[in-house]
């Protein structure tokens, strides 16, 4: 199974990056235009971005691991009608110097596909650009 690892550095409290990747507020603002987030582990997580033929696609899924402002684990549903379903992200979050450390290690069958996790790949550099831009209000 093949897995997309991304890395960004935030100058932002642990804190202030964690509400942003584990609260609805907080993905709106960087990863999706709308989102759900039961903030705990079995919990439920949905977000929803507007396909290329402007139809809303979700994908939803179980929470694995909710540690306050280190690990998030979500295992997206094989049945959502996203790009993501059936594949599991990672989030890890660590203080580093003056600065806040993101890991993501997303994974999943369907990044076996080369075109697939290029695309993904590409999603995750923008993605988390947009996560840094919005917390350092670049």
């Amino acid at each position: 199974m093949s897995a997309i690892r991304r890395q960004v550095s935030i100058e932002k409290s642990p804190r202030a990056v964690w509400t942003a990747l584990s609260t609805a507020e907080g993905l709106k603002t960087w990863l999706c235009d709308d989102a759900v987030v039961n903030g705990a582990t079995a919990g439920r997580f949905g977000i929803v971005n507007e396909g290329d033929d402007g139809e809303p696609l979700e994908d939803s899924g179980r929470i694995h691991t909710f540690r306050p402002t280190s690990k998030l684990e979500v295992a997206f549903d094989k049945n959502s009608k996203g790009p993501w379903k059936g594949t599991h992200l990672q989030f890890t979050v660590a203080r580093e110097g003056e600065e806040t450390v993101v890991n993501v290690v997303h994974s999943g069958p369907a990044f076996d596909d080369e075109a697939v996790r290029a695309e993904a790949d590409d999603t995750w550099r923008r993605a988390l650009t947009s996560l840094r831009d919005s917390l350092e209000g670049g």
